[in-house]
């Protein structure tokens, strides 16, 4: 495959990311190129109904840290309950605040550059979840039509960076870095990556539609993913597969 854009380049540079300083730097100038100023996630596991473990990469001024990591204080921001409920962008700014009457929030975050901003929530099997959020010195975004696109690229982006948080924070079970998947669900992933639906895969590879659901179904049970997409980028950070 030809990777057509700059964009998609430092999505594969972040899935790609050694370090927590590595991944931080490299999601901070993507972000950057979209207009934002600092960028958050959160990668959230659910051991068991009592236990859930939180770890956070942000490049957040170092004296908002506490106020970023701060759980408590999530349990009433309007954007992170947002996210709780729902897999779809928010983008915020003081009116969001205001109207779930927690203006204070906005007022408290306001000066450390948090004035707007598009967050998502990604929420994956095996009680795995994403928060990811970018975030600007000004009081919007832009305009609708502005935000609309803003919020496609945020939620790509998400995607990508998810893949690389979890086995930062989180190492992927050993068992999996060393497995394997047969040559058939390997190239179902391959032509995933383009975009093709189950018929056009099946022309393509001279198999039935059936032939081809059972073996995206078969390649994202064993890598532990929700939907192909999550299967092909995770494919491709375990390199299982080349996307060149």
């Amino acid at each position: 495959m030809i990777i057509e854009t700059q964009h998609d380049r430092r999505c594969l540079e972040i899935l790609h990311s050694n370090t927590p300083y590595e991944y931080k730097k490299l999601v901070g100038q993507f972000v950057n190129t979209l207009g934002f100023d600092t960028f958050g996630c959160t990668v959230i596991t659910d051991h068991s109904a009592g236990l859930t473990e939180f770890q956070s990469l942000t490049n957040a001024p170092p004296e908002y840290l506490s106020d970023f990591q701060d759980l408590v204080g999530a349990k009433l921001d309007p954007v992170s309950q947002h996210c709780k409920r729902s897999s779809s962008p928010i983008a915020w700014n003081q009116d969001v605040y205001v109207a779930a009457d927690r203006g204070d929030f906005w007022e408290h975050q306001a000066p450390f550059g948090f004035k707007s901003g598009i967050s998502i929530a990604l929420h994956l099997p095996h009680g795995r979840h994403f928060l990811f959020g970018v975030s600007l010195n000004q009081r919007s975004c832009g305009n609708e039509r502005r935000v609309r696109e803003l919020s496609a690229e945020v939620r790509l982006l998400a995607a990508y960076a998810q893949a690389a948080a979890f086995d930062l924070c989180i190492p992927y079970p050993r068992e999996k870095r060393g497995m394997t998947l047969a040559k058939g669900e390997l190239e179902v992933l391959r032509w995933g990556l383009d975009g093709l639906c189950n018929w056009e895969v099946g022309r393509e590879m001279g198999i039935s539609e059936t032939e081809v659901k059972l073996r995206f179904r078969r390649a994202i049970a064993k890598l532990g993913c929700a939907t192909r997409y999550e299967a092909c980028i995770r494919a491709i950070r375990l390199g299982l597969l080349d996307c060149e």
